[in-house]
């Protein structure tokens, strides 16, 4: 079991003297300095993670992590519990998020840990060795390795959190385990999110009004497509929920009581991938919920963060001004299960090719 501090204290910030090597070196491209705008600050932000002038993401995969929630009881979602029904749709290849990280040649890996539907309570190993040895052995081919699946139930989704804590403590250090032990295991350059889980919009709402106290109106929005009266309905419970935890203020704790088994998971990729030097791609507000605890938890592993696109959920934009980032892209995205995260790989794919194939200034006026 690795202890949760110790990869804290392993996430080491952001190299500033790096920063300056890869900013001095985008201004001598044969351009105007900053005249790529995004494109080249996020050229210099991933060379001075990766300590390399030459950056680069052609290892690359989609962590897609999926638990149901509790809270789903008290009528917050436009959709009944069909997490399962969604899931098995992207293991046959059938969803949009099979189809974008097809078209970004990007891998994706599919992790239950607490669909009701697929549950299989008692599977808690680490992440199957012989999935990820053939993940890592394809990031070194030429062949895209397909959809890949891990079954990692902890529990059939969480708690109702309006009544009880929405994880055990065990449960929760189990999700978040998962979620470093992942991210430590994969040879990758950058790891970028998704998730499914009905429900989990009112959790990352109560994360997000939780840790940087804002009131249930401010950060609740549609999520699956609940306006008027539903909408009102679902604030008066995000409400009744933080009203419930009003004295929880340890990070862990409110992850633990209002989030979800799939957002401590993202948690742990996040700090995870950190921990050793790698950059993270986020998704939309579910996975920018889970980077807010990682951060609260860990202030370090920001300088590590994309942020693929801002959605259609309104709070998604407080939590990317929480977070420092700008949005590489903003497409009134609101599914969720990482299709922002994967189209904007292809924006920091380019970044990376810009840096690596132009000419300096110098060069240039040699010619």
């Amino acid at each position: 079991m690795i202890v949760l501090s110790s990869v804290v204290e392993a996430i080491e910030p952001i190299d500033a003297e790096w920063m300056a090597k890869a900013e001095s070196y985008m201004n001598s491209l044969a351009m105007p300095p900053g005249a790529l705008g995004q494109v080249q600050s996020s050229a210099i932000k991933l060379a001075t993670i990766q300590k390399t002038l030459k950056p680069q993401i052609k290892r690359k995969f989609l962590v897609m992590s999926c638990a149901d929630h509790g809270i789903v009881e008290e009528g917050v979602s436009a959709y009944p519990q069909i997490t399962d029904a969604i899931v098995k749709t992207a293991l046959a290849g059938g969803a949009a998020i099979n189809a974008f990280c097809r078209q970004s040649n990007t891998g994706l890996l599919i992790i239950d840990v607490g669909v009701k539907g697929l549950c299989q309570t008692g599977n808690n190993s680490v992440p199957k060795k012989e999935v990820l040895s053939q993940i890592n052995k394809s990031l070194y081919s030429e062949d895209q390795v397909g959809v890949q699946f891990i079954q990692q139930s902890i529990a059939a989704g969480t708690a109702n959190m309006l009544h009880e804590a929405a994880m055990s403590t065990t449960h929760c250090e189990e999700a978040l385990q998962i979620g470093i032990e992942l991210a430590l295991d994969l040879d990758v350059d950058i790891i970028a999110l998704g998730e499914m889980g009905i429900g989990n919009t009112t959790s990352a709402s109560c994360l997000l009004a939780k840790l940087v106290n804002l009131k249930a109106e401010q950060v609740t929005g549609p999520g699956t497509g609940v306006f008027g009266d539903a909408l009102k309905h679902k604030t008066k419970i995000i409400e009744q929920v933080l009203e419930k935890w009003k004295e929880v203020q340890d990070p862990f704790e409110v992850l633990r009581c209002m989030g979800g088994l799939e957002i401590a998971l993202m948690c742990g990729l996040i700090l995870g991938a950190a921990s050793r030097g790698k950059a993270i791609m986020l998704d939309g507000f579910i996975s920018g919920a889970a980077a807010l605890v990682a951060v609260k938890l860990a202030p370090q592993c920001k300088g590590y963060l994309f942020a693929g696109h801002v959605s259609a959920e309104p709070a998604h934009q407080i939590i990317l001004d929480q977070l420092g980032l700008k949005p590489l892209l903003q497409l009134d995205l609101r599914l969720g299960e990482g299709t922002g995260a994967a189209l904007a790989l292809n924006v920091l794919e380019a970044s990376c090719e810009s840096v690596d194939s132009m000419m300096t200034l110098d060069e240039a006026l040699k010619l």
